[in-house]
Parts: C-alpha cells; structure tokens; sequence
C-alpha cells in the first residue's frame, strides 16, 4: 500500500470529510475535550481552529489556539479507522491531485 502524504486541508475540505455523527463528535470535542498544556487543563472556553491535516493515515491532526490563554493546541481525531472516512479522504486526495496536475 502506497504511503500517502500528510495534506493541509482547508475548513470546506473538512465539512466535506465529516458528516452526521463525525460532524457532531468533531465540534464536540473542539468545544469541550481539548487540553491545553498552559491552562493545565481542558480548554474550558473551546478552542479555534487554525489550521487542519488530513494524515497519512486518514486521520485529522487539527490546530489551535486555546480561547482562554490562546496557547497553542494539538488534537488527533482517528477517523481513518473508518471505511466511509477512508473512502471520502481518498477520493479529496484524488480531487487535490487532479486539481494541482491541471494548475488549478
């Protein structure tokens, strides 16, 4: 199996990645199960989101600032165990691909 490249995925690219309970678990976990080093603790005030990578393994690495003391966070959200992720992670790598073949 090819090993494929970790990609910079934007906020549309990831709405198109999560839906139904994805979605729902995925803002949760934004909002209420983050830690943050700084605070010592969970980011009680949620976190925004900077920036998103969609992994080698299918999963989603996201970044952020805690809303409390704005300290950068990290969260990995294993989605890539999941055939119907998988699937819609591969085919944005195709669309990616095909887009940045044709200079797009």
């Amino acid at each position: 199996m090819e090993v494929q490249p970790e990609i910079l995925i934007n906020n549309f690219q990831l709405g198109v990645l999560l839906s139904g309970l994805d979605r729902k678990f995925f803002c949760f976990i934004i909002k209420n199960n983050v830690f943050c080093s700084q605070c010592k603790n969970f980011a009680i005030d949620g976190v925004d989101v900077d920036r998103a990578y969609l992994t080698k393994t299918n999963d989603v690495r996201v970044f952020g600032r805690c809303k409390r003391c704005n300290s950068e966070v990290i969260r990995l959200f294993e989605f890539g165990n999941d055939k119907e992720f998988r699937d819609k992670a591969n085919r944005l790598r195709e669309s990616i691909k095909e887009q940045t073949l044709l200079g797009v």
